[in-house]
């Protein structure tokens, strides 16, 4: 499949575009000192017309070194078929440590923030970085899949404590944000997902799952092995864009935020079990307007605690 990549989508797929980039702002500026040596701009007795001919050489060999390099990069790099399929395929580039590239990315994001995810630890362990988001009016949605519908427990069981990692995600988002309501807003949906997906601005970033067992009671478990974010306008980036909003369409449930921070404090304030704060966090929430089905609700033992 990689023939159809033309010559400027090979440039990308091989990180050569920032060199092409710098390339064209050498060319323009040695334009310009030739301009500036020719035309009839300086007093004849002025060293200006030797200095931007100077630059102009300077420049000159400065664009030979750097297309030399472009060049062999470019051949070194040529008929990669990793590169290329990568590239084709939608894939940016591949991240290891998907924390550390929310950590480069969420300072920057002004407009538009989308979370997802099942336990939210991660979430968890850079909420500071959440809450600069909402102070700057970024407009922030997330869909969870949460401990009381089927969807968790199908993946984590019923040993996970999560809700502490919920409420601090959530206390963030909304403790320095003027409107929560009209800026946050967060869904609860009864269906798996595949992969923790996260929106920030144009960049898409997801990664697969990798079902194991942990090492403490050997339930099964989800986790990352490599996270990748997507090129803009590629089919997997749609393909990811129109998951997500399909996954939003189909929450049954949203997040109350004044009822929520009461739940908040009365977790905060005593000690309850797990069950307990599920329950509680679960009363805090409204319908979206689609019909529940039956199997979206408490667990027997939550409720029966």
């Amino acid at each position: 499949m990689n023939h159809h990549l033309s010559f400027w989508d090979k440039l990308r797929a091989y990180k050569l575009t920032n060199n092409i980039y710098v390339l064209i702002m050498l060319i323009l500026s040695m334009i310009v000192s030739l301009a500036l040596y020719v035309l009839p701009v300086f007093q004849p007795d002025s060293f200006f017309p030797e200095l931007m001919l100077a630059m102009a050489t300077s420049l000159l060999a400065s664009i030979f070194c750097l297309i030399s390099d472009i060049y062999v990069q470019y051949k070194n790099s040529e008929k990669d078929q990793l590169l290329e399929g990568m590239h084709e395929f939608g894939i940016n580039n591949l991240h290891f440590n998907k924390q550390e590239l929310l950590e480069q990315l969420l300072p920057t994001c002004e407009k538009e923030l989308f979370l997802s995810g099942y336990r939210l630890i991660l979430l968890d362990k850079i909420a500071p970085l959440l809450t600069n988001v909402t102070e700057r009016g970024v407009q922030v949605r997330m869909i969870v899949s949460p401990p009381w519908f089927e969807s968790f427990r199908l993946v984590y069981g019923n040993k996970e404590k999560v809700i502490d990692h919920y409420c601090r995600v959530f206390h963030a988002l909304s403790c320095h944000c003027p409107d929560p309501s009209g800026q946050c807003q967060i869904r609860f949906i009864n269906k798996p997902l595949f992969s923790d997906t996260y929106k920030v601005d144009h960049h898409l970033i997801t990664g697969p799952y990798l079902h194991n067992k942990t090492l403490f009671d050997g339930r099964i478990t989800a986790n990352d092995f490599f996270t990748y974010d997507l090129i803009r306008k590629s089919r997997l980036y749609e393909l990811m864009e129109a998951e997500n909003k399909t996954l939003w369409d189909e929450a049954t449930l949203q997040l109350n935020w004044e009822r929520f921070d009461a739940a908040y404090r009365d977790i905060r304030n005593n000690d309850y079990r797990e069950a307990e704060k599920i329950e509680l966090l679960y009363r805090a929430c409204d319908p979206t307007g689609r019909t529940a089905s039956s199997e979206e609700s408490l667990p027997a033992e939550t409720v029966a605690s």
